[in-house]
């Protein structure tokens, strides 16, 4: 589920709060950096029964609608297509889904009155919904098609949402972001042939390896942090150490710490990480300022013998 890039992330988030933080304690940061991975994990469970719950908010107002006094031809005919989302039945009916929402207790009772149907209504005025539910289509491709549209268009920018989850400690702006990411991908790939006995994606791909690394790169990144200064001072120009942004400096002291640390990377995927990572967590000029320096400063660690590189495919030519 988390790939390399969202634990680069998480280090990220983690290296920064430790340089803003009084305290010095290594362990207890390291403790708090895979319990933010966790609840990245458990934001993205959230996501998926959010869903679920409009469903079934969905269903229990048709019956509500039906039941009326003087119903009228569409409560009792009522257009069953969005309850009726493959995707959202297999969710619903989904027993490893239930597995965690039991675990991390997600209750929507305390909220099926006002917030729940707000975000419903919400949901019924936007044109992927009024074009969803009129097109004709029934298939899985176009279920998947609805719900990858309105994640992708509306829920990254949705406050109400982000409120909710803010409200009950559960999301930073950063982590909601990533979580939505993570739903978007997690539908956008989803088969055809999920059920309710299939296995939602583990949070990490491989927990000895991928927690390893995360670990890893936050500790050698702090640890030699003093180090990388001198290296990056001893090689910029044209700019002001000091008023460099602190993000800036975290971005190239981890990819130096792969550069050094992880023989099996390759220099390019590093450099390519931080720069992709800089787009949304530093200044508009820290594209180019991070790919100058990590291409400088990984030219100098070649010619010193501090960057080694080992496997098949990863010396470079």
């Amino acid at each position: 589920m988390l790939n390399r890039r969202f634990l680069r992330v998480k280090a990220l988030q983690s290296i920064y709060a430790y340089h803003q933080s009084e305290s010095s304690n290594l362990s207890q940061a390291e403790r708090q950096l895979l319990e933010g991975v966790d609840d990245l994990y458990k934001l993205f469970v959230y996501q998926l029964s959010f869903w679920v719950e409009l469903k079934q908010f969905a269903e229990r107002r048709i019956d509500e609608n039906k039941h009326k006094h003087f119903p009228t031809e569409e409560d009792l005919n009522p257009n069953m297509k969005f309850v009726n989302n493959r995707i959202l039945k297999a969710l619903d009916d989904n027993k490893h889904l239930m597995k965690l929402e039991e675990q991390y207790k997600i209750n929507w009772a305390d909220s099926r009155e006002d917030f729940i149907r707000n975000m419903f209504t919400k949901l019924t005025e936007t044109p992927e919904y009024q074009e969803y539910m009129s097109n004709g289509k029934d298939s899985f491709s176009d279920d998947k098609r609805f719900l990858v549209a309105v994640i992708d268009t509306y829920m990254a920018e949705n406050g109400l949402l982000y409120d909710y989850y803010s409200d009950r400690e559960l999301s930073f702006n950063s982590d909601y972001q990533l979580a939505i990411y993570l739903l978007w991908k997690f539908i956008s790939e989803l088969p055809a042939s999920f059920d309710e006995f299939s296995i939602l994606p583990p949070v990490y791909k491989d927990e000895d390896e991928d927690k390893q690394f995360v670990v890893k790169l936050f500790e050698k990144t702090v640890l030699h942090a003093d180090e990388y200064m001198e290296l990056v001072k001893a090689n910029i120009s044209n700019w002001d150490y000091d008023r460099l942004a602190l993000m800036d400096k975290i971005l190239i002291f981890m990819a130096l710490t792969e550069f050094i640390e992880f023989h099996s990377i390759p220099v390019k995927v590093t450099i390519n990480e931080y720069i992709e990572i800089s787009k949304f967590y530093s200044t508009p000029e820290s594209r180019r300022f991070v790919n100058g320096m990590l291409d400088r400063l990984s030219t100098e660690l070649k010619e010193d013998g501090r960057l080694v590189k080992t496997g098949l495919g990863l010396v470079d030519k």
